[in-house]
């Protein structure tokens, strides 16, 4: 079993349970009491889980993550005039799209066009707004875990899927941009599939509103080299736009 799969085994036990001991954890991923320390040193490290004596527990920054239905709710106005300027800039009938699971990518669904265009996700809240809101549109989805929280599927059986196809346009979102890192996310596992999805596609638009701006998450998400644009709510600051025209990166300001 290699790091990823044991990353997301460690942590659909805790999120089942809140706690799990290292002996426990030892005969569940048929490693070594060393492998199973250096994960959980690993998942600690980016704000995961907690070591405690004998095991690991989940933190209070994951427990308290809020799920798809909370975080979809947070700045809805600004997302859908995102998603709305994103739809109408980007999309062009007979794309692939690729979509992550993040809520304002979520809400690219009520834009899209009603045919000819596919998708391609690993998010399965994202497939149930289409088949509510874009039933005749083809749709594929990753296999693999699927997360209790985001229900997003991440792991390697996603990644193998994913790597598989091909897409036109990839839209994307993140917890935090800053000058420094650019986009960044806290979920490791999350950010394979992102960057699994980004890789496969010709371009990669970056879905976010500007109260994401000036914060920093766990872990850089994608290189801003990689973005072809951002399209947000709100003119960012001077040096989180100094770093998208460094690396050619188009801006775009969804206005009311």
């Amino acid at each position: 079993m290699n790091a990823s799969s044991r990353h997301q085994r460690i942590l659909t036990r805790l999120r089942d349970r809140g706690r799990v001991a290292g002996r426990e954890l030892v005969r569940l991923l048929a490693v070594t009491p060393m492998t199973v320390w250096r994960d959980l040193r690993l998942l600690e490290e980016q704000g995961l889980l907690r070591r405690v004596r004998g095991g690991a527990e989940m933190s209070s920054r994951a427990a308290g993550e809020p799920d798809f239905e909370v975080k979809a709710a947070a700045a809805n106005s600004a997302k859908e005039r995102i998603a709305a300027c994103a739809a109408r800039t980007f999309i062009r009938v007979g794309d692939v799209v690729a979509m992550e699971g993040g809520t304002t990518v979520a809400t690219l669904v009520g834009h899209l066009p009603a045919e000819r265009v596919s998708i391609l996700t690993n998010s399965l809240p994202v497939a149930l707004r289409l088949r509510t809101l874009r039933p005749a549109l083809p749709v594929r989805i990753a296999s693999g875990w699927v997360s209790p929280i985001s229900g997003n599927v991440t792991g390697p059986e996603a990644l193998k899927s994913i790597r598989s196809q091909a897409a036109t346009l990839c839209f994307l979102s993140a917890t935090a941009f800053d000058a420094e890192r650019g986009p960044t996310d806290p979920n490791p596992l999350e950010i394979e599939v992102k960057r699994a999805l980004a890789a496969i596609s010709d371009r990669v638009i970056l879905l976010l509103d500007s109260s994401k701006f000036g914060r920093r998450a766990a872990a850089i998400t994608l290189h801003p080299r990689r973005l072809h644009a951002v399209v947000t709510d709100a003119p960012p600051p001077a040096d989180i736009a100094a770093l998208l025209v460094r690396y050619s990166v188009r801006l775009i300001v969804a206005r009311k």
